[in-house]
């Protein structure tokens, strides 16, 4: 067999050529080694993976029984009286903290000469003190003069008269309502008011 080459300048070395294919054929194949080797791991990484999550939600569905079960078992009349309970204590705490001479102190300070505090009766109220004062004054004006000072001290809020009366010597009687700010620091109004 006849060999030709009829290209300008012959190439004869077919040598370079072989080794070049089977080093491109030797890269080939440790890629796809490579690649056979990692597929395998990531796919055992995924089955542990699926496994654990397939755990973990058997396992959510036994704390779920368990709560359900655990909240059948409760006896809802006696939550409510602990809760009761605990409302009561939580007023009688307020209570005890209560300053009553901070409350009186103010109370001397904004009192005007003509007007007499009869009764006093501060109670707790969701976090607020509301005081109930029973005033006797000379006039109504006088009445008006010291609601206008219980809100200028700025330890009252909400300060209305809610009753008012004329007694028979002349005098006038009404029972005045206030929220107070309590010794234990600013407390945050109920939603509906503000202060001054």
């Amino acid at each position: 067999m006849l060999k030709g080459n009829l290209s300008t300048r012959p190439f004869y070395n077919d040598r370079i050529v072989t080794v070049a294919i089977a080093a491109g054929a030797a890269l080939i194949l440790l890629a796809t080694v490579f690649n056979a080797t990692r597929l395998y791991t990531l796919s055992s990484e995924r089955s542990q993976v699926r496994a654990r999550v397939e755990a973990d939600a058997r396992e959510a569905a036994r704390i779920r029984a368990e709560a359900d079960a655990l909240q059948g078992r409760i006896d809802r009349v006696t939550l409510a009286r602990l809760a009761t309970s605990a409302r009561e204590a939580n007023q009688l705490i307020d209570q005890r903290t209560f300053s009553w001479t901070r409350l009186l102190g103010q109370l001397e300070d904004t009192l005007p000469p003509g007007v007499r505090l009869t009764a006093i009766a501060p109670r707790p109220d969701r976090g607020v003190f509301r005081v109930a004062m029973a005033v006797v004054a000379r006039d109504l004006d006088e009445i008006d003069a010291f609601v206008d000072a219980l809100l200028e001290t700025g330890g009252f809020y909400d300060v209305a008269p809610i009753e008012q009366r004329a007694n028979d010597d002349g005098t006038y009687q009404a029972m005045v309502q206030a929220s107070y700010l309590s010794s234990r620091g600013p407390v945050r109004p109920a939603a509906g008011t503000v202060p001054p």
